[in-house]
């Protein structure tokens, strides 16, 4: 895919006991940790592939059920 086709995603990276968290923004629930920055950064790359992988996936995907839980 062109470079410049493809999509762009904001990821903050926080300090973590032991390493580092690097959150996607634009993706609720994406996030990946690393020893370094950059390691987090990387991570969170492949697991952005990963989260729209599967969510292309589950749209043509009928829910089995849908359910209102609290935590």
């Amino acid at each position: 895919m062109n470079a410049a086709l493809r999509p762009r995603f904001r990821v903050a990276v926080h300090r973590a006991k032991g390493g580092y968290i690097a959150r996607v923004l634009d993706l609720p629930g994406c996030i990946a940790r690393g020893a370094s920055e950059v390691e987090a950064v990387e991570n969170a790359r492949v697991n952005i592939r990963a989260y729209l992988w599967i969510a292309q996936a589950l749209s043509n995907d009928a829910a089995t059920v849908t359910l209102d839980i609290t935590a």
